[in-house]
Parts: C-alpha cells; sequence; structure tokens
C-alpha cells in the first residue's frame, strides 16, 4: 500500500477513483486502529459495572446494565462504512463487556454469573442487535434510518409499559427504582432528537416509536383482558 501511494504522488494526477480509493482505505484503517479501544472500552466498563454492583443501589445497576452498555455499543457502531464493520465493531465491544463482567464476577468469588449466563447471554444478544444496529443505520438520512431509531426508542419506552404491567397490585407501581425507570424513559425520548439529522425525519421517528408502543402495549395488554 505504501508502494501505491508513493506512485500515485511521483508526478501523477489522482484520478477521481484513486481518491474514493484512498478515503476508503484510511477510512478502513480508522475502524481497524479502533478495534482494540472497543475491546478494551467494553471490558472496562463491564469490570466497573461489575464491580460497583456490591455499592450501588439495585435500581441504579439495572440502569448501568444494559442501558449504558447499549449506548456504547451504538457509539461504536455508527458511522461504520458497511454493515460488516458494523457487526464486528460490535461484537468486539459485546465481546469486551462480556469479559469485563466474567472478570468481575470472579474476582467476586460470585457464582451468580454463571448460574444465570443463558440469561445474561441473551441480553447481550439483545444489546448487539437493538443498539447496534440503530447505530449502523442511524447516520442513513432516508426512511430507513428513521424507522430505525424510531424502534429502538419505541423499545425503550415500552419497557415502561412493561414494568407496569408486570407490577403486582393496579395501585403499585413497580419497585424496580426511579433510576431504572428514568434512564430508559429520558433515553427514548431523547434518541430521536439526538440521532435524527432534520425536523422532518426527528417527526417520522417519534411517529414510529410512538406506533411501536402503542403495537407492543396493546399486545401485551390486551390477551389477559379478552380472556
Amino acid at each position: 500500500m505504501a508502494a501505491t501511494d508513493r506512485a500515485m504522488h511521483m508526478g501523477r494526477r489522482e484520478t477521481h477513483g484513486q481518491v474514493d480509493f484512498l478515503a476508503l482505505d484510511r477510512r478502513e484503517r480508522l475502524f481497524m486502529s479502533r478495534m482494540p479501544a472497543e475491546l478494551a472500552l467494553g471490558m472496562i466498563l463491564a469490570l466497573a459495572g461489575g464491580s460497583l454492583t456490591r455499592v450501588l443501589p439495585g435500581d441504579v445497576v439495572a440502569a448501568y446494565d444494559p442501558y449504558l452498555y447499549g449506548l456504547l455499543v451504538l457509539a461504536m457502531t455508527r458511522g461504520s462504512p458497511q454493515a460488516g464493520w458494523a457487526a464486528l465493531n460490535g461484537a468486539l465491544t459485546v465481546a469486551g463487556l462480556a469479559a469485563g463482567h466474567f472478570t468481575a464476577h470472579t474476582l467476586d468469588h460470585s457464582e451468580s454469573m454463571l448460574s444465570h449466563a443463558g440469561d445474561w447471554k441473551a441480553a447481550l444478544s439483545v444489546t448487539l442487535i437493538a443498539f447496534g444496529l440503530t447505530g449502523y443505520l442511524s447516520r442513513r438520512p432516508d426512511t430507513a434510518g428513521d424507522i430505525t431509531v424510531g424502534l429502538l426508542s419505541g423499545l425503550l419506552l415500552f419497557t415502561l409499559v412493561a414494568q407496569r404491567a408486570a407490577s403486582p397490585s393496579p395501585d403499585v407501581f413497580p419497585a424496580a427504582g426511579s433510576w431504572a425507570l428514568l434512564t430508559p424513559l429520558v433515553l427514548g425520548l431523547s434518541i430521536p432528537f439526538l440521532l435524527r439529522p432534520t425536523t422532518g425525519a426527528r417527526a417520522r421517528t417519534a411517529l414510529t416509536a410512538l406506533t411501536c408502543v402503542a403495537a407492543s402495549s396493546a399486545a401485551l395488554l390486551l390477551p389477559p383482558l379478552l380472556q
């Protein structure tokens, strides 16, 4: 590659295709250089979160995991030039999160992580798919970006409905704690405005989110009422 760069600068003018190739090559090198950082950031964040579970209230931990982890995956996949790069960046970040979690629980001599490994793997998979896909498609200015961001926003807002439906009494709000309730609410309301570039795109994203919440809530709440 270095020889090619030197040849292009030895008195010959670069064509449009050569300029595009060099720009793509630099961009891919940038993403390759980020890979160790993605793995390390995921591990550090999960190691800190797993260690803080001993001192933080349960609702704060519920806000940290999975929402902060999801934001890290979104940040690492946002701007990826291709779907393959987005999948690789997201997978490396999730691998770091998994390594950090297992390390924290090993240092704490806790077996609860291993006994619930299946549930935690499923949660990580959902985090990777939901936030990683949103991070990759959120840079697109078209309808695909609006729908993807809107679906994630609606999913976050729907967690409030799901927690309310899981309450043992209609007069008692779920005892999940204020952090665990406010985090998805704030993220669900702010993501359309932070990730979409124009007013029209934000409006379409908000409409998608509301439709997602309404459809999911109906699917959850109507069957018990019809029995």
